[in-house]
């Protein structure tokens, strides 16, 4: 090794790759966890409430970006400990390769956090409706790739529409609707 040539500088866990942005959307799902029970319990007398919808999606979010900090931790002290064995039998000569460099920044957990977190944040603008449509739409594009996408969109339309009967009709839940003021659309009254 040549005196001039320094070993990489290994960054905290919580500071490297996508972890930070994990912590930021964990704190953002435990906020909103928090906000729908303080709007009502989800349950009264057995019945569902208005807010057993965002107690069930923020506790979804909460448990997703959790797993994914406990994944990335166990990455990280994987790729040490792996680092730490190759140094030992590695030639000085060979060239060093960061891991951070080489792991993808955003997971396809990852992915489905953020997408999960926007559907949170238009829920209440957009209504149950378009906001799941969108979130359904995405996941499946996530997951099944881009190909034969218009099949994917009436079947997120159609989805979104069994959830609002189901919701609506049966446990007699009443879910928020397009909020055209809210958006500047409309005149408000």
């Amino acid at each position: 090794m040549s005196p001039s040539a320094s070993p990489p500088v290994r960054r905290h866990w919580l500071l490297s790759g996508a972890t930070p942005l994990t912590l930021v959307m964990t704190a953002i799902s435990a906020l909103y966890l928090i906000s729908a029970f303080q709007m009502a319990p989800p349950l009264d007398n057995g019945r569902l409430t208005a807010s057993f919808f965002p107690v069930l999606i923020g506790s979804i979010a909460l448990v997703l970006c959790v797993a994914q900090l406990v994944s990335q931790h166990r990455a990280s002290c994987d790729s040490r400990s792996s680092k730490s064995a190759s140094t030992e039998t590695a030639d000085d000569d060979a060239p060093s390769t960061d891991s951070d460099a080489s792991s993808p920044v955003f997971s396809p957990a990852l992915r489905l956090m953020l997408v999960t977190a926007l559907y949170i944040l238009a829920f209440s603008h957009l209504g149950y409706l378009l906001s799941s449509a969108l979130y359904v739409f995405a996941v499946m594009l996530l997951f099944a790739g881009r190909d034969k996408w218009i099949s994917k969109a009436v079947i997120a339309c159609a989805i979104s529409a069994l959830g609002y009967g189901l919701f609506e009709q049966l446990f007699n839940v009443h879910l928020p609707a397009l909020d055209l003021s809210a958006l500047g659309l409309g005149n408000g009254s």
